[in-house]
C-alpha cells in the first residue's frame, strides 16, 4: 500500500486540476483532497485550500516539475 504526501496546496480546485493534469502527462499520478463538501461549497477551497497529493516517492519530482512550469 502506497503512502501519499502533499505536493502543494492550491487556492482553488481549478488550479489543482490543472496541476494534476500536467503531472499526469509527466507520468505522475496524483489525488486531489479538498474539504468543500464534494464541491457543493467551493468557497471553502479558499479558506482551507485544495491539496494535491502524490505517492511519497514521487513528491520531490512532482514539486520540481511544478516549479519549472
Amino acid at each position: 500500500m502506497s503512502r501519499f504526501n502533499s505536493v502543494e496546496i492550491f487556492n482553488s480546485r481549478v488550479e489543482a486540476e490543472i496541476a494534476k493534469g500536467y503531472l499526469k502527462i509527466m507520468g505522475i499520478n496524483t489525488q486531489i483532497v479538498a474539504d468543500d463538501a464534494d464541491q457543493l461549497y467551493p468557497s471553502l477551497d479558499a479558506v482551507k485550500g485544495v491539496r494535491l497529493l502524490a505517492k511519497t516517492e514521487d513528491v520531490k519530482k512532482a514539486k520540481n516539475l511544478l516549479k519549472e512550469k
